[in-house]
């Protein structure tokens, strides 16, 4: 997979570091894991991208380990295909695949996204959301294959390729299935966020100890001012009335797709006027109630994947960071230029990583 060379692991069930240059292959293993978990990458929308250079294809599996119970998961990637099996048999329907385990990722690339963009802040929460509530990412699939559908008629309908009737007859039936989808994710994405916005003021006050409040606010045009998602019927009364809107940009114009989650401190926009080190102190906090909030949820941590977080912190951030990774009881996988980077003295196997090579 990308540069790793074939390799078998067995880590420990506490803390593995691995260390090693960057473009070595560190982050590329947390992606194998995190693939293997969520049949998507952390990294790029296609799955193909895994593959080596030169390759024909990627083959990634897991030996997980739950309440004595062992379950074997694997994908098996080549162009234009994806094999997933467990247990070794294929899953019929794929959401079987899920809920078995649960990972979350944590990069250098998520504490910047206060100032991110929306899209980025977008991902960020729906990965959070499918971990929270593992049916979302089969909602997410089939909202995207809908909105790439709807997208298509309008584009052929620029150029000419589809009528007048048939284009009106087409998005109708897309409109229907868009604003139902649609409901379902911005609800789904709400609960989430309900439940992560205790634990993040929590976590938040803990690590700075300022008596500022972080936040996060949900941001829709198909959601009032209490926080109520409109209904169907409506979103599909809206999809209506923006048509000539959409088919004179091609796209569609209106739908989750196009929604924001805004971090706040005190009430205000964070990425606007908080410091540096205010805004990654949110998303350390944002990590920390996230891990919080799945425990309880799953009744078992989730797997953690820090990628080379601790070169992107100051120490007091840091410190915070492992002392309370030691206070849990998930397995977590940290990648790292310096081992010193990583304040953990107990339950922590070291390996190296060399061009694609794991060296114990």
């Amino acid at each position: 997979m990308r540069n790793l060379r074939p390799l078998q692991l067995q880590p420990r069930e506490r803390f593995n570091v691995f260390v090693g240059d960057n473009g070595q292959g560190k982050t590329n293993l947390l992606e194998a894991i995190y693939t293997i978990a969520t049949l998507r990458s952390f990294r790029t929308a296609k799955l193909t991208d895994l593959i080596a250079f030169g390759a024909t294809e990627a083959r990634l599996g897991a030996r997980v380990v739950k309440d004595e119970l062992v379950r074997v998961y694997e994908v098996d990637l080549a162009p234009g295909s994806r094999k997933v099996r467990l247990d070794g048999k294929a899953v019929r329907p794929l959401s079987r695949y899920f809920g078995g385990f649960n990972v979350v990722v944590f990069t250098p690339e998520d504490l910047a996204l206060p100032r991110g963009s929306p899209g980025d802040r977008r991902r960020f929460l729906d990965r959070g959301a499918f971990n929270f509530e593992p049916g979302f990412l089969a909602l997410a699939s089939d909202y995207e294959k809908v909105l790439r559908t709807r997208n298509s008629v309008l584009k052929q309908a620029g150029q000419g390729v589809l009528g007048g009737k048939q284009v009106e007859e087409l998005l109708a039936v897309y409109d229907t299935q868009l604003a139902q989808l649609a409901t379902q994710i911005i609800s789904a994405r709400q609960r989430f966020l309900s439940t992560l916005g205790p634990e993040l003021v929590k976590a938040f006050s803990a690590i700075t100890r300022t008596g500022l409040a972080a936040g996060a606010r949900y941001v829709s045009k198909l959601v009032d001012e209490r926080g109520v998602v409109a209904p169907a019927v409506i979103i599909e009364e809206r999809l209506r009335e923006g048509r000539a809107r959409d088919l004179a940009s091609q796209s569609t114009q209106l739908g989750p797709h196009r929604d924001d989650v805004v971090l706040e401190l005190d009430g205000r926009e964070a990425g606007s006027f908080a410091s540096q080190g205010q805004l990654r102190a949110i998303m350390l906090a944002w990590k920390t109630a996230e891990l919080e909030i799945l425990g309880r949820a799953h009744g078992d941590q989730p797997i953690l994947l820090l990628d080379d977080v601790s070169s992107e912190l100051d120490p007091a951030r840091n410190e915070y960071l492992f002392h309370h990774l030691a206070s849990l009881a998930g397995q977590c996988f940290i990648t790292t230029t310096a081992s010193t980077h990583v304040l953990l003295s107990r339950d922590r196997a070291d390996y190296r990583i060399q061009a694609g090579q794991i060296l114990q």
